[in-house]
């Protein structure tokens, strides 16, 4: 299984941390530089899942965030579930048991839109 820093570095896009206590951001993507910036205090789930938001972003045009901001955040985040669901149905012997419910509570996915991406991700890759 492949951790979120080598699927980056796959992609061509590096991770580097930093101290993010005073800042309020978990994570941004420079797309120039091919670099996402991580928290380093936040915990390995909360890494994680800013990685694989953030590589969400890769095909996103800047000059056109502020307009369609929502949108991008909506498939960042569903670019997230994905890949956390692919490295949880990999760990799984039997996919039938796989609990949406305790999934989302494992990662703090908490949304209306997270549940439905959960179901409709989980449907995309087990048919």
């Amino acid at each position: 299984m492949m951790t979120p820093e080598a699927l980056s570095a796959s992609y061509g896009i590096d991770v580097v941390y930093f101290d993010g206590r005073e800042t309020g951001k978990k994570g941004i993507f420079n797309k120039q530089a091919k670099l996402i910036a991580v928290d380093a205090y936040l915990d390995e789930i909360e890494k994680k899942k800013v990685i694989y938001h953030e590589l969400g972003h890769e095909n996103h045009d800047p000059a056109q965030y502020d307009r369609r901001r929502e949108q991008y955040e909506l498939q960042a985040d569903r670019n997230m579930i994905h890949h956390l669901l692919r490295e949880e149905l990999q760990m799984m012997e039997d996919t039938n048991e796989f609990n949406y419910v305790r999934f989302m509570e494992k990662y703090n996915l908490k949304t209306i839109t997270d549940e439905t991406m959960v179901k409709e991700e989980f449907n995309n890759l087990v048919g």
